[in-house]
Formats: C-alpha cells, structure tokens, sequence
C-alpha cells in the first residue's frame, strides 16, 4: 500500500488557473486499477531523500516546520489536530499514545510538540512504507517517536493506544475501505481523519492526480479517489460515534475545488 503518494501532494496551489491546465485531478475512472493503467508513477527514493532532509532541518532547529519537502519560516499549525490530541490526553491523565498511519518521518510531530510539553507521557507511533520506517528509524526516532511498517508491530509495543490519525492516505490507497475496515477492528479509543476528499456524487471517484515538477524536480501521476461521504461514514459508524467534522487547513484553495472537497473528522469509539 502507498502511503507515502501522499507526499507528492501540494501544500497550495497558487491559482486555479495555474493546475488546471496539466496539473491538478484529471479524468474519472471505474477502477483504481484502470487509472493506475495511465499513471507515471513516481520516484519513492527521490521523495524520500528530499523529505529526510527537510526533516532533518526541522529536527535540528533549522527549520520551523517541514511539510511536502518544503521548508517554512513558521509552523502552520492544525488546530483540529491540536485540538484533538488536547482533548484525548486531557481524558487520560496528560499522557497519549496516537498511531499516525501514513506519518512520513514525523511531520505532525514537529508540528504540535511544542504544546505537548506538558504532558506525563507521549508516545507517536508513524506506519511507513519500509524505506521510511528504515529512514526513521536511523534518523528520526527520539524518545516519544517510533517508527513500525504495520498496525500489528505498532500494537505490539503499545497494545492500548489512545488515537488513531489518519491524514492525508485513504484518497491514495488501492482498497481504503478494506484499510479502513482493518484499522477500525482494532478499537482504538479515538480516530481522526484529515485532508480527505469527498465529491459531491452518490459514488466514489477514482482520478488521477498529476503533480507539478516543481516539488521535487520531477512530474509524477498516480490514482486518487474522491470519496462519497455517505459511503465512508456509515462503515466509519459500524463502531464510531463522530464528534465533529471540519473544513482542511488552506480552506481557500479547497474551497475552489469544488464539487471536490477536502475535511476532516473526529470519532469516539461506541461502547468504550
């Protein structure tokens, strides 16, 4: 599974104008196969190498935040996110231990640490892909961050983990609904999802997605499924309760995407 496509996405695109023309989501497939058909791929290893270095930067205090393998002056916080993991360490005594699934080398926890620091215990487990968690693992990992290649070595090591996020990955996965599904047997307390794309139909839409150069010095195309909302939210409610949903950071540029839409969504767990 892909969970690291989602590195090639554009923090903003400047204009619509700008994408629209070769760059953007193009085409309406019945199948993610059948889009991955017409699909460059991309360069996992050039991705990588660009973002441990953006990382590394940020880890060693000469960056304020890293995200997509672009460098900031100042972090851009994600006040849902933030908000989320206030609320559940508050119900455990100041202590959280979250899975972020598809985490990269660490970009959400250099992006909240800085208010975590009060609390008695934090642990940030990142599933990767295998070149990631060995990147992470010789570089990133520090006392509250540890890196795993699948949910069952994370639960391994932390067999009652408090929140489960979800950013960024279910749009680019070939079977999300069975990841899903897999994900929620688990239990875990608190699940949130963020920047997921939803259209406006009464079914899915698999895309494919073209990403400008300008990222990472190459072109790069690979499936993309625009979700229907009712579709995903029921199976979420087989056994989660949702909280309360948002409009994704950069509402602007989401906003002119329309009929497509990336939100987020926070769930407590039934009968906890």
């Amino acid at each position: 599974m892909h969970y690291l496509i989602k590195e090639l996405v554009p923090p903003i695109f400047h204009s619509l104008r700008w994408y629209s023309f070769k760059y953007g989501w193009k085409g309406n497939y019945g199948t993610y196969e059948e889009a991955k058909k017409h699909c460059k791929g991309y360069d996992q290893e050039h991705i990588l190498s660009r973002i441990a270095e953006t990382t590394k930067k940020v880890k060693n205090k000469e960056a304020a935040y890293e995200r997509d393998g672009i460098l900031y002056d100042q972090v851009e916080l994600n006040f849902n996110l933030l908000n989320a993991l206030l609320l559940v360490s508050a119900r455990n005594n100041n202590k959280l231990t979250l899975i972020d699934f598809g985490g990269s080398l660490g970009t959400s926890y250099y992006q909240n640490i800085s208010y975590l620091s009060h609390l008695t215990e934090l642990n940030w487990c990142i599933i990767e892909q295998p070149n990631y968690v060995a990147a992470g693992k010789a570089s990133f990992e520090n006392e509250h961050v540890r890196f795993y290649p699948d949910i069952e070595a994370c639960m391994a090591d932390h067999p009652e983990p408090d929140m489960l996020l979800i950013s960024s990955v279910l749009q680019y996965i070939d079977k999300p609904y069975e990841l899903l599904k897999k994900l929620q047997s688990v239990g875990i307390p608190y699940l949130m999802l963020d920047l997921v794309g939803y259209n406006d139909k009464d079914t899915d839409r698999v895309t494919i997605q073209h990403v400008p150069p300008v990222f990472y010095g190459i072109e790069a195309s690979y499936p993309c499924t625009f979700f229907n909302r009712k579709k995903l939210e029921n199976q979420l409610e087989e056994n989660y309760s949702q909280l309360f949903n948002f409009l994704s950071e950069d509402k602007k540029y989401y906003l002119q995407l329309r009929p497509f839409k990336y939100e987020g969504s926070f769930w407590e767990l039934k009968n906890q």
